[in-house]
C-alpha cells in the first residue's frame, strides 16, 4: 500500500518516509545536496504529500527553487508512486545541524592534475606591488578554507596570479596528500560543464566538484561573465563548498564589478571574503626576478644585463622569464658569455621598439600610474594626490617632447605659467625626494621602454 495513501500520517510514517530519502541521497553520492536538504524537518503526510519544516521564507523559496525536482524523485523512488513535497515555514523553529554527508573517498595521493609543482611559494618574489596578495595566499594555504574564503586575487595579465594559485594547491596537498585539490580554468569548466549537460552526465560533474573537492582552484574567473547557464552551475557549486567549509581562491584580471555579464549574486558571493590585487613590478622586483630565475636555471647572470632586461620589460612577468629562459638556452647552446650586447642580439624579436612619447600618452601613463582619471589631470580640482600626477604629467611632457610651454598648457587646459611653475617644482622634488625621483624614473622607463 502506498505510503502516502492515508489523509493523514502520524509523525513517525512522516520521520521514516524521510530517513529513507536522505538514505537514497547518501547512496547516490549527493552529498552537495544534503548539506541543505538534512536542514528541515519532516512534520506530516497529507494525501499524497510529505510536509517539511523550513525556518523562513527564504530557504522555502531557495529549496523550491534548486533542490525540488531532487527531492520530489526520490520520493517517488521511496513510495513507488507518483509523490510531492511540500514546505511550511515553522516560526521559531530551532535551526537545524548541517547533516554531515557520507565519508567521502579521499585523494589516492597523487599530485592533482593540472597542478604545476614548479610554482611554489619559495620561487615567488614578494615585493610591495604583491605584497598583500602573497601573504593572504599563504594564509589560506595554512588554514584552507577558513582563512579569506573566498579569496579573490587580480591584477593585469603576466603577474604571477596563476603562480599564486599553483602554490597554494602545492602547498596544501603537500602538506597532506589526501586533500583533493582541483584546479581549473574558468573555460575549462565551462568545457567539462558543456560536456556533462550533453553526455547526461551532470551527477559525475557535480560530484566532481561539489563532493570530491577539498580545494578549488578557478583561473581567469573573468570568462564566466555573460555565460548564464555555467555561472547559474557554479553559483551552486560555491555555495555547497562554502557551506562545507572547503577552500575556493579565485584569480581574474579585474574586480568583481567590472567583470561584464556577471550575475549579482556571484558578485555578492566574490566579494564575502578578501579581494586583493598584484599590481606591476617595479624596477627593482623586475631585477629581483630575473636574479630568482637565473639562480634557478644555473645562469650567471651579470647585474648590467638583469637591469637592462628589467629596463626593457616592464609590466609583464610572465615575458619578463621568458626571456632570460630564453637567454639561458641560447648561451648553454653557444657558450657566448652573458652581455649586454648578447642579450640585445638574443632578444631583439622580444624587446619592445622605443616608444613614441606625445603629451597624450604621457597623461595616459600618469593617470594610470596614480590610479586618477586621465579627464581629471585637465581639471581644476586641488586635491593633493590629483595636483602632484597632474604636475609630474606636465613635468614630463616639457622633459620628453618637443612642446613649448604654451603647447603643453593648451593639452591640460591650463596657462602657461602653471606649467613653468610645476615643472620647477617637480624639478626640485626629484633633487630632494626619494619617492618622488623614483615615480619620476619608473615613468620615464614606461615611457620611453628604456
Amino acid at each position: 500500500m502506498n505510503a502516502l495513501a492515508h489523509s493523514l500520517v502520524s509523525t513517525p510514517s512522516a520521520e521514516n518516509l524521510w530517513e529513507r530519502m536522505l538514505d537514497c541521497l547518501r547512496q547516490d553520492k549527493r552529498d552537495y545536496a544534503l548539506s541543505w536538504i538534512g536542514r528541515m524537518q519532516p512534520l506530516e503526510v497529507r494525501e499524497d504529500t510529505l510536509v517539511l519544516a523550513v525556518p523562513d521564507r527564504f530557504y522555502r523559496d531557495w529549496m523550491d527553487n534548486h533542490y525540488r525536482k531532487l527531492m520530489e524523485a526520490t520520493l517517488a523512488r521511496v513510495t513507488e508512486q507518483p509523490s510531492r513535497l511540500a514546505f511550511e515555514v515553522v516560526a521559531g523553529m530551532a535551526p537545524v545541524p548541517t547533516l554531515q554527508p557520507a565519508p567521502a573517498v579521499k585523494s589516492d595521493g597523487r599530485r592533482p592534475p593540472r597542478l604545476n609543482a614548479r610554482f611554489t611559494f619559495q620561487n615567488f618574489v614578494v615585493a610591495d606591488s604583491n605584497q598583500l596578495a602573497a601573504a593572504a595566499a599563504q594564509a589560506v594555504a595554512d588554514s584552507p578554507g577558513r582563512a579569506y574564503n573566498p579569496l579573490y586575487v587580480y591584477g593585469g595579465t603576466g603577474l604571477g596570479k596563476t603562480h599564486l594559485l599553483h602554490a597554494i594547491g602545492n602547498k596544501i596537498w603537500e602538506r597532506d596528500p589526501t586533500q583533493r585539490v582541483v584546479y581549473l580554468s574558468s573555460e575549462q569548466f565551462t568545457n567539462e560543464y558543456i560536456e556533462s549537460v550533453r553526455e547526461q552526465r551532470m551527477p559525475e560533474f557535480r560530484r566532481k566538484f561539489r563532493d570530491d573537492c577539498d580545494v578549488l582552484l578557478i583561473d581567469d574567473v573573468q570568462f564566466l561573465g555573460r555565460k548564464e547557464e555555467t555561472q547559474r552551475e557554479f553559483f551552486h557549486t560555491f555555495n555547497t563548498l562554502h557551506e562545507l567549509g572547503k577552500a575556493i581562491i579565485l584569480t581574474s584580471d579585474m574586480v568583481p564589478a567590472e567583470v561584464p555579464g556577471l550575475e549579482e549574486r556571484l558578485r555578492s558571493r566574490f566579494n564575502m571574503g578578501l579581494i586583493t590585487d598584484i599590481q606591476e613590478p617595479s624596477f627593482e622586483t623586475r631585477v629581483a626576478i630575473l636574479q630568482k630565475k637565473a639562480q634557478h636555471e644555473g645562469l650567471d647572470l651579470p647585474d648590467e644585463v638583469a637591469h637592462f632586461i628589467a629596463r626593457a620589460i616592464q609590466k609583464n612577468v610572465r615575458e619578463l622569464e621568458g626571456a632570460l629562459v630564453k637567454v639561458s638556452a641560447i648561451h648553454s647552446l653557444s657558450r657566448h658569455p652573458v652581455t649586454v650586447e648578447f642579450v640585445s642580439h638574443v632578444l631583439k624579436d622580444v624587446l619592445p621598439t622605443r616608444q613614441v612619447v606625445d603629451v597624450e600618452s604621457i597623461q595616459r601613463e600618469v593617470a594610470r600610474y596614480y590610479k586618477v582619471p586621465v579627464e581629471s589631470l585637465k581639471e581644476d580640482r586641488r586635491h593633493k594626490a590629483l595636483a602632484h600626477a597632474r604636475q609630474v604629467a606636465m613635468y614630463l611632457s616639457r622633459k620628453l617632447t618637443k612642446g613649448s610651454f604654451p603647447e603643453i598648457a593648451a593639452r591640460f587646459s591650463k596657462d602657461h605659467s602653471t606649467v613653468i611653475s610645476a615643472v620647477r617644482k617637480v624639478e626640485k622634488l626629484r633633487e630632494t625626494d626619494a619617492g618622488v625621483k623614483r615615480e619620476l624614473d619608473e615613468l620615464e622607463a614606461k615611457l620611453t621602454g628604456e
